[in-house]
Order: C-alpha cells, then sequence, then structure tokens
C-alpha cells in the first residue's frame, strides 16, 4: 500500500514517529524563550522581543532617509541598478510587520512617516472595536501618503473563531463552516472579506488549508480530513474573496495538518513522502494556484518536511517554493511565515531568516514584532544586497509581486467611516 493510500489512523502514526524529533527542538525553544511560559506577545509573534537573537539600536536617521526613495501609493518597482545603488526602500517594502496600540495609542505613527514599509499587519493588539479599526488603517494610509510612500497592504488574520485578529467578527471556526454546504461556505466567506473591506483591511493570512489529521495541528480547525472536502472549501472561500476585492493567502504551505504540533509553537515535523502530500495535503493549494479561482497570495508554513531535508522550515526552502511556484504554477505572491517563530527551529537569527526566505524564493516577509527584529531583517536584507548574497533581480521580483497584490486590493484603501 502506498504512503498516499495511508488512512488518518496510519498517517498518525507516520506523524508519531517524525514527532521523535521534536524533542531537542522543544529544549530549544524553552531555552530561547528564557524559560518564560507566558513569553511577550508583540502583534503575533509567540516570541519575546529577544527571540531570534535581535540586537542593535533602532534604524539610524540616515538609514531611513536613504530607504526613502520612490514617491506614490502606487509606484512601479525600482530597477535592479536603483536596487543596488539604494537598497533601504526595496528592504522595507518587502517587509509585513505588526506594532502595537491602537488609533489612539500607538507610536508607530512616526515611524510609518519614516519607513516605507510594504505592509502592516493588524491583530487584537490594535483592535477595539471596528469603528476604531477603520479609523486606524485609514490613518495608516494617509500617514503613507503624505509621506509619499507608497500604499502599504493592510493584512490580519481573521481565519475563524478563536483563529481571529478580530473577536467579534466573521467568521466562525472553519471546522464549523466546513460543516455547511459549499454555498454556506461561500456566504460565510463573502461576509468576512466584505468586513475586513469595509474595515480597510486587504489581505486576509487565510483561509487554513490543512487536511486534519486525528491529533494534529489541523484538528479542530480545518474545514475537514478529506482533501477533497478542503480543496472544495478552499476553493469557494477564495472566489468570494476575488469577487469582494480582498485579497486570501492560503496558507500554510505545503501544509501541517499531519505536523507533530503548531509549527509556530516550536520544531514540528510532518513526516509524510513527497508522493503522500502531492496526493493529499498539496490537494488544496493546487485547487486555488491557478484557474477563474486562483489565491492572489499564499503563505508558507515554518513546518519541516520528512518530503525535503527534514531540518528546514519550508518557508526558508528552495524546494518547498519550487513546489509552490513550478509544480503548482502558482504566480502570485507568496508570504513567508512569521519569522520570528522561524528560529525557533532554524536557530539562526530573524535577520538570516529574512534573506533566506528571499533567497528561497518568498516575496513578502512577515516579521509581527518587536522592532528589534523588524529592523534587524532590514538591516540583514540591505546588507545582503549590497553584498551580492542576495541578488537585485530576486528582489525586484518579489516587489512586482507584491505590487500586483497592492493594485489588486486598492479598493480597500478607503475603509468605511462610521457616522458620527
Amino acid at each position: 500500500m502506498r504512503v498516499s493510500r495511508l488512512s488518518p489512523r496510519a498517517r498518525l502514526a507516520a506523524l508519531a514517529v517524525a514527532a521523535l524529533l521534536v524533542v531537542g527542538g522543544a529544549v530549544y525553544v524553552i531555552f530561547l524563550r528564557g524559560g518564560d511560559d507566558e513569553p511577550t506577545v508583540e502583534a503575533g509573534s509567540r516570541f519575546s522581543d529577544k527571540a531570534g537573537g535581535a540586537s542593535g539600536a533602532p534604524l539610524e536617521a540616515s538609514e531611513i532617509r536613504a530607504a526613502a526613495r520612490r514617491t506614490g501609493p502606487d509606484p512601479a518597482p525600482p530597477s535592479e541598478d536603483e536596487i543596488k545603488r539604494s537598497p533601504g526602500a526595496a528592504a522595507a517594502g518587502l517587509m509585513l510587520i505588526g506594532f502595537r496600540g491602537t488609533l489612539r495609542d500607538t507610536p508607530f505613527l512616526k515611524r510609518l512617516a519614516a519607513i516605507p514599509y510594504g505592509g502592516l499587519l493588524l491583530t487584537e493588539n490594535n483592535y477595539e472595536q471596528p469603528q476604531q479599526l477603520s479609523g486606524l488603517t485609514a490613518k495608516l494610509q494617509e500617514v503613507a501618503r503624505e509621506a509619499g510612500h507608497p500604499a502599504p497592504l493592510i493584512a490580519a488574520q481573521q481565519e475563524g473563531g478563536e483563529f481571529n485578529a478580530f473577536g467579534n467578527l466573521a467568521p466562525d471556526g472553519q471546522v464549523d463552516v466546513g460543516e455547511g454546504s459549499r454555498e454556506d461556505i461561500a456566504s460565510s466567506a463573502r461576509t468576512t472579506a466584505e468586513q475586513l473591506k469595509a474595515l480597510g483591511v486587504g489581505v486576509n493570512l487565510a483561509p487554513n488549508a490543512d487536511v486534519a489529521v486525528a491529533g494534529g495541528p489541523g484538528q479542530g480547525r480545518a474545514f475537514g480530513a478529506s482533501p477533497a472536502k478542503v480543496a472544495s472549501a478552499v476553493r469557494a472561500t477564495v472566489g468570494e474573496y476575488n469577487g469582494v476585492g480582498v485579497a486570501a493567502a492560503v496558507g500554510p504551505f505545503p501544509g501541517t495538518g499531519a505536523a507533530s504540533q503548531d509549527p509556530n509553537a516550536g520544531p514540528a515535523p510532518v513526516g509524510l513522502s513527497l508522493e503522500a502530500l502531492r496526493e493529499g495535503d498539496l490537494k488544496p493549494f493546487a485547487a486555488v494556484a491557478g484557474g477563474a479561482d486562483r489565491a492572489p497570495a499564499m503563505q508558507m508554513s515554518n513546518a519541516i518536511y520528512v518530503a525535503f531535508d527534514s531540518v528546514t522550515p519550508a518557508t526558508l526552502l528552495p524546494e518547498a517554493v519550487k513546489e509552490l511556484r513550478d509544480r503548482l504554477d502558482f504566480d502570485g505572491a507568496i508570504i513567508s511565515a512569521d519569522l520570528v517563530a522561524t528560529t525557533a527551529t532554524s536557530g539562526g537569527t530573524v535577520g538570516e531568516a529574512a534573506v533566506d526566505a528571499l533567497r528561497a524564493g518568498v516575496d513578502m516577509l512577515v516579521i509581527p514584532g518587536g522592532r528589534p527584529q523588524q529592523d534587524q531583517a532590514f538591516r540583514a536584507v540591505v546588507a545582503a544586497v549590497r553584498s551580492g548574497a542576495l541578488s537585485a533581480a530576486r528582489v525586484r521580483d518579489a516587489l512586482e509581486r507584491i505590487a500586483a497584490l497592492r493594485k489588486f486590493t486598492r479598493e480597500t484603501r478607503e475603509p468605511v467611516r462610521a457616522a458620527g
């Protein structure tokens, strides 16, 4: 019997064997977190400000001035020569970052006026009520516009239920939504996309395309345990998002249903062969990699895969990105996993992870926080471009896909303002 034909019970057995690899990694996570049971949560990251070895002073004024070169909400990406001469703007444009505070109290606006970040990730840290959130997203766009920066993508993870950044908004948990008809799934997605658009959020780091396995992280979270059922639900969801004009970033690729734990909590082996992944877990991604319901973006996983090298998180692995880009023929934007969490498995710094992800073929770097990691990633990318370790052509390619995503979400830049 081929591995791809294994029952959920047999798949779980494969998961358990692979889980033996996690023991040493778990010890590393405890060390990385300084033994804290409740590490500081910074804009969605589960790791403290010291995670990944971030260090150094905040960006200097000279670095920030060098970053602010191109102006206008929708500028064409810089040429390769421009990137080589002044890589600061390019480095900032590749980053999707989080920040603390709401419209009333965030100090982030001053930093946004100085640095042309490509995207901003909103979480529960930024949210009180919908009308306050729409005021925040409008202000973020206003600050960027007045500074002459490209319009930043505004993103959130509004996956469903307990995995919603904005707890009192749609949708319900995917496991519940998935029990309905295809029409019910589409209706839930349409409502969610319309709410996000009204609030000025243009990118949703959802839906989750995992195929659930008993005991795995997708249990109680995914649309279902059947690849065909999940593929249908994901296709219906993405189709509705596309119709509304909000970008669904489907993830985590190539699937974490059979992982030993949530990959953002620490090292998470997936013990499935490449054949098994292709005949099961990759089906939902293949369903929206092309065609009329093509997803404009997909997000990589932080899991490690026996199908590849059993060591490197997929978000840093060229072979994993190649599977998405070449075999599934996906030409949209590829978004990294949380690179702060990546370092729990990779063992390197956030700066190293940022450069490795770009070299692997990822287009946009998710660095929720804190600021030390974000500044470190910025400097690492700038240094890699200047040294030639990261080619200007690779950076321009990534910026072109981010520009296409910005164009796709253009109508979300003017959130609905509450009356009065």
